[in-house]
């Protein structure tokens, strides 16, 4: 029977990666770390005898965590703290790297044999360069992209993850890119704009997304496969805002938005975005993180994924977001 414990296991992913490993693995013993309840939208897995779920849990605090990994086979490490607003740069390291580490002490401690530790393309950096995705081996200049505190948050996370398969840890890094699909509430106001014809122009970049389903079912190919201490990027497919945008639309019934802004207009208008967001004392909706990013080309390679794991995407973006919509229709 396999033992694996799941940090984050109640998120949009960590649910998803919960009902595939039940199909993979149907005997498994699974433990779901998680700070507080959230809705069952798959799934009630309380009612599943074999999994164990923890709530109140930190990985800020480690006695919230050490008495249930006495015995874990594997580890998913879901759990992160995703934002693009600068002012949250503190609270970001603190949930995504020093909560990292404090994990994969841990893991150290009670002899884990195989760390899955979920990232992300953002991690990877990119290339900006429509025409060649980046790969594992690609080297990105990350003093450009400081301002990035997500960004930069799950890079020196990722570092710390290979900083300790040296002194033992035997753990896997995935990087799956931007996650869409049913479950997702995240994307309701994007599709509430769209319907409401808020979305004006579209911006001019592009990047990587993957179905949440494709997404879970690589994280479960390492289990069993892939090389300690190596990355593996996962994703859907490589699209231009334009592409997302549209397919959207077009699966909520409604007009996309009409033009595309210029690549030319994004270098004049991050200095304003990024003034905004400093003085402002709430989140803004569009960010200097978000706003930059969408004049960059953010595209990235599976080859690996594909060659070494045999994992390969399913899910075409049309019907990731027919069924996105079709979940947004019935929590409406």
């Amino acid at each position: 029977m396999r033992k694996i414990l799941i940090t984050g296991g109640l998120g949009f992913l960590g649910q998803h990666l919960v009902h595939f490993i039940r199909q993979g693995y149907p005997d498994a013993a699974i433990t779901i770390l998680a700070r507080s309840h959230k809705k069952f939208f798959l799934e009630d897995f309380s009612e599943d005898a074999n999994i164990k779920i923890v709530y109140n849990t930190d990985l800020n605090d480690p006695s919230t965590l050490q008495r249930h990994l006495s015995g874990i086979e594997i580890v998913f490490h879901a759990a992160a703290m995703i934002s693009f607003w600068r002012k949250d740069r503190k609270a970001l390291y603190r949930s995504n790297i020093d909560g990292t580490q404090n994990l994969i002490d841990l893991c150290l401690q009670y002899g884990i044999k195989r760390l899955i530790y979920i990232s992300s393309t953002a991690a990877i950096g990119y290339n900006n360069n429509e025409d060649i995705p980046a790969d594992e081996t690609f080297k990105f200049k990350w003093k450009k992209a400081y301002m990035c505190a997500y960004m930069m948050s799950k890079y020196l996370a990722e570092e710390r993850v290979k900083a300790t398969v040296q002194k033992g840890l035997p753990a896997i890094i995935a990087n799956p890119s931007t996650i869409y699909g049913p479950g997702d509430t995240r994307i309701f106001p994007l599709i509430d704009n769209l319907k409401a014809g808020k979305v004006p122009v579209m911006l001019p970049g592009g990047f990587a997304a993957i179905d949440v389903r494709d997404a879970a079912s690589a994280l479960v190919t390492l289990i069993e496969k892939g090389r300690i201490g190596e990355n593996y990027l996962f994703t859907g497919g490589n699209y231009t805002y334009a592409k997302v945008l549209t397919t959207i639309a077009n699966a909520a019934g409604a007009s996309p938005p009409p033009k595309t802004m210029s690549m030319s207009i994004g270098p004049l208008l991050v200095p304003i975005i990024s003034l905004m967001e400093t003085l402002s004392p709430q989140q803004p909706k569009l960010t200097n993180e978000i706003f930059s990013m969408g004049f960059k080309f953010r595209y990235y390679s599976t080859r690996k994924a594909e060659k070494e794991l045999g994992w390969e995407p399913t899910i075409t973006i049309e019907q990731t977001f027919r069924d996105s919509v079709e979940y947004y229709n019935k929590r409406k």
